[in-house]
């Protein structure tokens, strides 16, 4: 059987070192370590930008670039392990270093100079890995950090501990009413699988980025033959799409219907496609409903303003 290209560096002509002899390429090569310094970076399927967005990467994610040509960069994440193409003139690429701190909250915008009302120069995701190479800066009454490439950054929207949510509905619930994005997976965009991977995240796990890997992956597979049996952190795949299942008959999913992230009664979904429970693929994580009873700390929401208190390719036709 054929490696997934979209988990495995190779083309006819160029290959990734680690996988000769088990693929043809008429070279191979050595991934380059390097680390993403840009907030959020389109991950394309080919090296063009009309080609098909299939992910993000994000600020401080380490990857292995196997090819920098034609201003793209041919790219593999060392987190979740997707290959892909990323514009190489929106400085998305840099040296790999340890990161010290991690966004904490939905996010935090970055900023030229120590000041809120300077124009921001990007925004960076929850879990987005940065280094501080000096805090305590000051104005205003608002701390920044100054990050190693030079930007600022509200230091109270950074911690030395990556954030957590007690159980995957909770960490799924911070995500409501953001817009559904193809591709997306951050605050400002999520798929189906998107919304998943950053759940999970929040539980201190890194799971495939697509539907069609978390479905076949991710926990065990479980025979459900009425809703009734089904139990809070459920994952349910329907075809391409995902779905997390909320508990009294409610799940949780970016739905390519409403373009969010939102709540709904499995039964209006599974009336409104014509779906029975023998077409879900249902998979039960045993990390997934850890602290049952929690729920997300309301604080975590946003940001708070810095000095106060505070696929397949197989992704399926509805990620």
């Amino acid at each position: 059987m054929a490696l997934d290209p979209r988990l495995n560096a190779y083309r006819e002509d160029l290959a990734d070192a680690r996988l000769r002899g088990r693929v043809a390429a008429r070279r191979f090569v050595e991934g380059r370590p390097a680390r993403v310094i840009a907030g959020r970076i389109p991950v394309r399927r080919a090296p063009a930008a009309e080609a098909p967005l299939d992910t993000y990467y994000h600020y401080g994610e380490p990857v292995l670039v196997f090819e920098k040509a034609g201003g793209w960069a041919w790219c593999q994440s060392l987190e979740d392990g997707y290959v892909g193409y990323i514009d190489e003139s929106q400085g998305a690429i840099g040296k790999p270093a340890e990161p010290t701190h991690v966004v904490a909250t939905m996010g935090t915008y970055v900023y030229a100079e120590p000041d809120m009302k300077s124009p921001p120069a990007d925004f960076l995701p929850r879990h987005s890995a940065v280094v501080v190479a000096e805090r305590g800066i000051v104005t205003r009454g608002s701390e920044y950090a100054r990050l190693d490439t030079g930007e600022f950054v509200p230091f109270g929207c950074l911690s030395e501990e990556p954030p957590r949510s007690p159980n995957l509905v909770a960490a799924a619930e911070r995500y409501l009413g953001c817009p559904y994005l193809w591709g997306g997976t951050n605050f400002f965009g999520l798929d189906c699988s998107g919304l998943v991977q950053n759940a999970f995240r929040d539980l201190g796990i890194i799971v495939p980025r697509d539907t069609d890997m978390q479905r076949d992956t991710l926990g065990e597979r479980v025979t459900i033959n009425s809703a009734a049996e089904l139990r809070r952190g459920d994952l349910l795949y329907p075809g391409g799409h995902v779905l997390i299942y909320a508990g009294n008959g409610e799940v949780i999913h970016a739905s390519d219907g409403t373009m969010s992230v939102r709540r709904q009664a499995l039964a209006e979904f599974m009336a409104g496609r014509g779906f029975e429970m023998a077409s879900f693929v249902v998979r039960r994580h045993p990390a997934a409903a850890l602290n049952p009873g929690g729920t997300a700390p309301s604080s975590a929401a946003r940001c708070p303003p810095a000095g106060r208190s505070r696929r397949g390719r197989a992704r399926g036709d509805a990620r």
